[in-house]
């Protein structure tokens, strides 16, 4: 594993969590934070005697040991349940009674517990205690029976209570790690048991065995369970995680149940050519799956070329690579395809999924054809930047730090510089400006700019710490709250003086919202009349700092700026205060930017990620291949954040290119990448398909190569129509995403009736394929005597357009008796019908 992050050091900037990290790997501990390959923070060494579990420690009448607030009281309510959403962690909790969910706020839970006029808790009389008397059923409650009389349980709240019910001290030590053993559980066999011990050790040197104070959780009960005390058995074969977890610690703990017994004589040199190989192989060993043969060549071809370009290859393009017998055409035909102008459209299309590039709602000019104007602004900014393959953190850094103003440009002239961008005539190209605003600009979409940057550049869902403690992750609302401070003020504004009186002069006096208004500016921008346009306003930092979190009583706490797990920020360091985020992104100590998007490549290519959702990095939800990842990621920050390495690195290896069809071992592995996955083809590279397939060879070929075309081919955006059959709608049914929430979850690769009717029935379908200028009206125009000549390779040709290969014996004989019973023309028609019909023409396979 690497040593990512044990340099990242700017003094007044150093982020504590790395730092903690750093000091595991100088032991020479297994680790995990931002990779998931045991906890939030794993070593295997101690610093001294680890305290006895609580279970022991609190067991005997003669007890000596005190209770702490935040170690043993908190962590055992959660462990019950008590502060469960369920229960008392609910939003209005229950019986009158409410706890932090998760346990996550000590000064909030402690007065819950002693306050009020009902306090849980009675000094005078502790035994008395609603927090005993309810849980043992000494007094009726509905949550039932917690624990019993003159338990463990019962004796650690009692003694708290004896002792003076403390709260957490000012100064009390934090949580440093969370320590599993073991790291990893082989089982051999069905029901088969294992112990975890977590052990905590905390900034004050102490070490505890906290393991009954633990929640725990199966990721996959179908292959391990786990029960209340830690226990974890064997159910079935495959491989998943269970979770730990403890204060602000989350460990995970690898469960693996072989498929079969591993042979080493099915795992030869020969399946391990590439180090994403070699990492892939050695996790199959484990498992006893033993890797799909190669894919053909023909499904080699299709498949790298779907996944590339987002476009098949043409029929004289599949039969030059089938008759081509030299050993390296496979990586050739990687290269190549990566210099196409559809390498970096379906590459664009993609980064615009990941941005939220939409039409609607951007700054400005709600008519609709200023809002098309800079969705395709924003496409053309972010394609020009791949087609030049420039690094990805170069990329992001022209979205994080945009500004649509300069500061040092003049009102007038940043008015006359974006009034070039929409004007009908002599347009000036928006993609050669160095920024890109729109990503911030979005107006009211969902969901605020904090969660969408997390989504979008370090595949991470923080929504849940807006309100409460994740209840996967580290992250507390106190964390939200900070890291959220660095883009809460940049906004889209309208305080440049001088564009008052140019909108009165322009005679710009309607309601700003009203469509008199927005039909007007859309107008005089088209026409090249110069417009006021608003400006795209950084947050003033000093301002930002004093800004106070509001609570339901009012104005709460101090509100500081921190990177997600780090500390305070000295803001007189920045003038903008994105500039620190982005180096934090940029340091390769970062856990997130660099994983992110190599998971997120790895799911475009391989189908599925190694982390998945791959929007949802969180403690809990570790990689199925944490080697492989952290190996992947690591060499993307040495080739310098080259998406082309990536995909081709990714490409090249054995594993991508094996079969989908599966062995003995591997049926039902979806998840270590021995065999590849079927998967629907994304909307718009199937609706692309479609006119791909019924099209002239000249045409087909200028939609391989022509950049020109490429727009038109709704590559980029919801209302950018296709050249015919691929409309809105069939984007929409096939589950292109709008773009709204910029969230994986809004694309959808989901099978529907409405899906078959479509491509059976649908009017667009039809006349895609009936076409004056398409391929069957190419046949139609030649003689009859030439078709029949040419039967066989028309035929051939079908195949090729559809599916990628030859047809196969039986299938090429199939055609014949078609056209001998069928005139040419509809003979023709149906078969193409009927390939567009099938399951192997809307698989990438």
């Amino acid at each position: 594993m690497s040593t990512i992050g044990l340099n990242w050091s700017r003094s007044t900037r150093q982020n504590r969590w790395f730092r903690r990290l750093a000091a595991g790997f100088r032991a020479a501990c297994v680790v995990f934070a931002w990779c998931g390959a045991g906890s939030s923070v794993i070593s295997a060494c101690a610093a001294g005697p680890v305290l006895p579990p609580a279970s022991q420690r609190f067991a005997g009448e003669a007890s000596s040991a005190s209770p702490d607030f935040q170690r043993h009281v908190l962590p055992l309510l959660g462990r019950l349940g008590c502060n469960g959403r369920a229960c008392h962690g609910s939003f209005q909790g229950q019986g009158g009674f409410q706890l932090s969910l998760f346990g996550y706020d000590f000064a909030a839970d402690h007065a819950s517990l002693c306050g009020g006029d009902s306090p849980r808790v009675d000094r005078e009389d502790p035994a008395e205690s609603l927090i005993l008397q309810k849980p043992t059923l000494g007094i009726d409650h509905e949550g039932g029976e917690r624990f019993k009389p003159g338990g463990w349980e019962h004796r650690l709240l009692q003694q708290w209570i004896a002792a003076g019910a403390l709260p957490r001290p000012e100064e009390a030590p934090t949580l440093l790690e969370l320590r599993v053993e073991p790291q990893e559980m082989l089982f051999s066999a069905v029901e088969q048991t294992q112990m975890l011990r977590l052990i905590a050790r905390w900034s004050n040197g102490e070490e505890e065995d906290v393991t009954p104070l633990c929640r725990f959780r199966s990721n996959d009960e179908s292959i391990a369970v786990i029960d209340a005390s830690g226990q974890v058995q064997a159910v079935g074969a495959g491989d998943t995680h269970v979770v730990a977890f403890y204060d602000n610690g989350v460990a995970t703990v690898s469960v693996l149940l072989p498929y079969a017994t591993p042979r080493e004589e099915a795992y030869p040199a020969s399946l391990t050519p590439t180090p994403i190989d070699k990492l892939v192989v050695a996790k199959l060993r484990k498992l006893g799956l033993t890797p799909s043969e190669l894919c053909t060549d023909a499904e080699f071809l299709r498949r790298v070329s779907l996944d590339l370009t987002g476009t098949p290859p043409a029929p004289a393009e599949i039969e030059a690579f089938l008759a081509d017998s030299s050993p390296d055409k496979r990586g050739r035909k990687i290269d190549e395809l990566l210099e196409r102008p559809t390498y970096a459209a379906w590459t664009t299309t993609w980064l615009c999924d990941l941005t939220g590039a939409t039409e609607g709602n951007l700054p400005v000019g709600g008519e609709q054809g200023v809002q098309r104007d800079k969705a395709v602004q924003w496409y053309d900014w972010i394609y020009r930047r791949v087609a030049e393959n420039m690094p990805y953190d170069q990329l992001v850094e022209g979205i994080l730090l945009a500004v649509s103003r300069e500061p040092e440009q003049a009102e007038a002239d940043y008015f006359a510089e974006m009034s070039s961008y929409f004007r009908e005539e002599d347009r000036a190209d928006f993609s050669e400006r160095k920024w890109m605003p729109y990503f911030w600009t979005r107006g009211q979409f969902s969901p605020p700019q904090t969660l969408r940057f997390g989504y979008a550049f370090l595949g991470v869902r923080l929504e849940c710490a807006q309100c409460h403690k994740h209840p996967y992750d580290q992250w507390t609302k106190a964390d939200y709250e900070d890291f959220e401070i660095f883009f809460r003020d940049v906004r889209f504004r309208y305080t440049l003086a001088s564009g008052k009186e140019l909108k009165e002069k322009l005679g710009l006096t309607a309601d700003q919202d009203s469509a008199g208004y927005k039909k007007l500016f859309a107008q005089l921008a088209h026409d090249g009349t110069l417009v006021p346009w608003g400006d795209l306003a950084t947050p003033d930092w000093k301002r930002s700092r004093t800004l106070r979190a509001r609570t339901s009583e009012g104005v709460g706490r101090v509100i500081t700026p921190r990177l997600l797990g780090g500390e305070e920020l000295i803001s007189q360091s920045y003038s903008d205060p994105r500039q620190p985020v982005m180096d934090w992104l940029r340091d390769p100590g970062n856990p997130y930017f660099a994983r992110a998007v190599v998971n997120r490549v790895w799911a475009k290519c391989m189908g599925v990620g190694l982390i998945e959702p791959v929007d949802d990095m969180n403690l809990a939800n570790p990689a199925s291949n944490e080697p492989l990842l952290a190996h992947l990621a690591e060499e993307f920050v040495a080739h310098q954040y080259d998406l082309k390495w990536l995909f081709r690195t990714i490409t090249r290896s054995r594993t991508y290119q094996l079969s989908w069809r599966p062995n003995a071992t591997n049926l039902h592995d979806e998840r270590n990448f021995s065999r590849a996955q079927l998967r629907r083809l994304p909307a718009e590279v199937l609706c692309d398909a479609l006119d791909f397939a019924t099209a002239t060879s000249e045409e087909q070929q200028t939609l391989l190569h022509d950049k020109s075309a490429l727009r038109d081919r709704n590559i980029g955006f919801p209302l950018m129509r296709g050249r015919g059959a691929t409309g809105a709608y069939a984007l929409k049914l096939f589950g292109k995403p709008e773009r709204r929430l910029v969230c994986e979850c809004e694309r959808s690769g989901e099978p529907s009736l409405l899906q078959t009717v479509y491509l059976r029935n649908d009017a667009e379908v039809q006349s895609r394929i009936d076409r004056k200028d398409g391929w069957l009206a190419e046949i139609a125009a030649q003689d009859a005597a030439w078709r029949e000549n040419h039967r066989d390779a028309l035929l051939t040709e079908a195949w090729l357009r559809t599916l990628g290969r030859p047809p196969r014996p039986a299938e090429l004989e199939l055609g014949r008796l078609q056209l001998a019973v069928e005139e040419d023309a509809a003979a023709f028609r149906d078969l193409l019908w009927a390939l567009l019909n099938s399951k192997e023409f809307i698989l990438n396979h």
